[in-house]
């Protein structure tokens, strides 16, 4: 009798999990199992990992996201800073370690026994581990999100680093890429919807996810970029969002979000500088 009901158990756990199969809704039971695992939303969520401590050079650069999204989330972080003079024999230490893997910065090692490189990597893990992962369903704007934000924030370095760096240089690069590809932002960016339960204005999921600390990053370097202060009254200050009021919505809305407003003003925030 036992073991016909095991049979019988069997035989209606496989008919429910191809039902559910065939239903075309197996992500959504799987995501939803793994997020009751966990306690944490999003299509991948993960254990905790603990204490951070970041490495990079004392700059803002690609390690910014990485502090805004531990700082949002409240992660305990320390970080190991060095100069540009100190890297070589740092970088040298690093890759024979495996801390870093391609000889570049940042890279975070954690009290979980971690070592992680590649900054939007780093970010998109953390969120992951603090329940700010996507949902499975958005996993391709979220992407299309991240890899336009990379594409972006590539053509800054080259102006940015470059020797002869002035007020017409800067001026010129936000005419002439940097307009041209918040215009594409501002057709993804989030608008208030009474509809949906979001709190807020969010790029995925109707709420906060990583992508949204990727976002605001890119924002706060270009606005930042643009406040750049040339000793010249014939070179102003530009306010790069000021024609595009869904993004300048978002970035206010990020911007005053406890959490980040207290950084935001914190001295040990390292200020955007050449």
């Amino acid at each position: 009798m036992a073991e016909r009901w095991s049979l019988q158990l069997t035989f209606a756990l496989i008919a429910l999990i191809a039902a559910i199969f065939y239903s075309g809704k197996a992500q959504f039971v799987f995501n939803k199992i793994n997020q009751i695992i966990h306690g944490k939303r999003g299509c991948s969520p993960i254990a905790s990992i603990g204490q951070v401590t970041l490495h990079y050079f004392g700059t803002r650069g690609r390690a910014e996201g990485i502090r805004l999204i531990m700082e949002g989330s409240e992660i305990q972080y320390s970080e190991t800073n060095f100069s540009k003079a100190d890297w070589p024999v740092i970088k040298e230490k690093g890759i024979e370690t495996g801390l870093f893997t391609f000889g570049q910065v940042p890279a975070i090692t954690t009290t979980t026994g971690l070592q992680l490189v590649q900054s939007k990597v780093i970010m998109h893990h953390i969120g992951r581990s603090v329940g700010l992962d996507c949902d499975c369903s958005d996993i391709h704007i979220c992407e299309t999100l991240v890899f336009g934000a990379e594409d972006l924030r590539a053509k800054l370095g080259p102006v940015l680093y470059n020797p002869e760096f002035s007020a017409k240089l800067r001026d010129d690069h936000i005419q002439s890429v940097v307009y041209t590809w918040l215009s594409y932002f501002e057709k993804l960016a989030p608008v208030e919807d009474n509809s949906t339960d979001a709190d807020g204005l969010f790029f995925a999921s109707n709420r906060m996810t990583w992508v949204d600390y990727v976002m605001f990053d890119l924002l706060d370097t270009y606005v930042e970029f643009g406040r750049l202060n040339f000793g010249d009254d014939e070179a102003p200050t530009i306010d790069v969002l000021e024609n595009f009021p869904k993004l300048k919505a978002f970035y206010e809305y990020f911007a005053g979000r406890s959490n980040i407003a207290k950084y935001l003003k914190a001295e040990r925030r390292v200020p955007f500088r050449l």
